[in-house]
């Protein structure tokens, strides 16, 4: 019996830190797009996630589950408007050059129609003015999935690109973290903060973006053993354990 784990059906990223050959140092622009995907692998997997059980959530699992889903739906909402709000303006003024970012911007515009009707659906089940049905769920996210993540996989060379603007970009990432940084709560502690221990695998690439995200450690503690708990329900539909860890999803297993 094989067990269903959440990195399928729409493939995660390697990152540009493990496609690196052996004792090569990561630059300023290798971390910036390794973050950068990292970030775009908690919405891959926690959408497989979504995607790979909503047929099969019972009338008593319903609530979290679409909790959990609207959550994700924040998130990218909150990922992509940072992004449009604060990092491509900061790349504008810093490369003075206008519309750096156009095409990824036109991307997130390609989708967002889409997505925005999948989060309707959601948040009508929610408020009890439409009924639930897992089978509408995956229909609705098959409409702007294979987009989305091919925006996802985009991305992550274009910042890598941006190396060719070399002094100019000095010290943008650090830029951006600081930007993010007045945004970060937006989602809340005991929601946005612990979705992220429940949706980054620590594990992924042999363990080496187990720092991520870069959060002190006593506050990993905190998210994982105490505010966890404050939503657990939720995080029950999460592709990861309270350790970060992959496991499988509470789906009928395969026959092997």
């Amino acid at each position: 019996m094989a067990k269903v784990y959440a990195d399928h059906p729409f493939q995660l990223l390697p990152t540009p830190t493990y496609q690196q050959r052996n004792g090569e140092k990561p630059d300023e622009f290798i971390n910036a797009a390794t973050q950068m995907a990292c970030a775009h692998n908690v919405m891959l997997r926690s959408l497989n996630a979504i995607y790979l059980q909503a047929p099969h959530i019972s009338a008593e699992q319903q609530h979290p589950f679409l909790q959990f889903t609207d959550l994700w739906y924040k998130g990218v909402e909150h990922h992509h408007r940072t992004e449009d709000d604060i990092f491509f303006p900061i790349l504008e003024e810093m490369t003075g050059e206008k519309g750096i970012m156009e095409v990824n911007t036109e991307q997130h515009d390609a989708f967002l129609p889409d997505l925005q009707v999948f989060a309707g659906y959601v948040r009508r089940c929610l408020a009890g003015s439409a009924e639930y049905d897992g089978a509408e769920l995956v229909r609705l996210i098959d409409t702007f999935a294979p987009a989305l993540r091919e925006h996802l996989a985009d991305e992550i060379p274009t910042f890598l690109e941006l190396n060719k603007w070399g002094e100019r970009l000095k010290g943008f990432h650090a830029r951006f973290a600081l930007e993010a940084k007045k945004t970060e709560l937006e989602l809340g502690i005991l929601a946005g903060a612990v979705f992220l221990m429940a949706t980054h695998d620590v594990e992924y690439e042999g363990g080496i973006h187990n720092n991520f995200p870069p959060i002190p450690a006593p506050i990993v503690w905190g998210l994982r053993n105490v505010a966890w708990w404050a939503h657990s329900d939720w995080w029950a539909f999460a592709p990861c354990d309270r350790a970060g860890k992959m496991r499988p999803l509470d789906v009928p297993v395969l026959e092997t």
